[in-house]
């Protein structure tokens, strides 16, 4: 979804436009940040909004779709009320349909469609979404790496290990090994 918003506030407009019931939003600044850790379950974005509606007032917004920060079942709770509840004619229900289309032919939403099919038909936006997918490819690596490291760290730590020998086995500084083996006060 990130490639979809990137660099097109016209896109993002119509999205918060309808997200928000706000017909007159008017989008100043959109930014989309790098918020996905893994491959799996590839359909989250952040997008940070800074918009204005016809009377003048401000509008900071952020969306995400994302598992971060919240419990998987309230999550998906939420989430099947969408796909249920939005599953009709209003301008989110077909929002919703468009963002659960594979293909760009069957949405409804032309500035949506327009996006998908560069990203998915022409080769410039192909190659953008295959790095984007490296990208994540890597992110994941690298932090399962991490989570692996501390789990082992915590066990050698258990076990009566040096931190300095730990940090050495694992191939992190002793400081991120003492960053992950000192309590942190809740």
């Amino acid at each position: 979804m990130r490639g979809l918003f990137k660099e097109n506030i016209p896109l993002a407009e119509l999205v918060l436009r309808i997200i928000t019931g706000k017909p007159d939003l008017v989008l100043l600044k959109c930014e989309t940040q790098a918020d996905m850790k893994r491959v799996t379950g590839a359909r989250s974005v952040c997008l940070d909004a800074y918009a204005t509606d016809s009377t003048g007032k401000k509008y900071d917004i952020e969306v995400q779709r994302s598992d971060n920060g919240a419990d998987p079942h309230r999550a998906r709770y939420h989430s099947s009320m969408l796909d249920i509840e939005y599953r009709d004619n209003s301008d989110i229900g077909r929002l919703m349909h468009d963002f659960n289309c594979t293909n760009a032919s069957d949405m409804y939403f032309d500035l949506l469609a327009e996006k998908t099919r560069y990203l998915k038909e022409n080769p410039k936006g192909v190659s953008e979404m295959c790095k984007v997918m490296e990208d994540l490819r890597n992110e994941s690596y690298a932090e399962g790496r991490e989570e692996q490291a501390k789990a082992t760290a915590i066990r050698l730590n258990q076990k009566g290990l040096p931190i300095e020998d730990i940090a050495d086995s694992i191939g992190f500084s002793i400081e991120t090994v003492k960053n992950w083996l000192t309590p942190k006060a809740v």
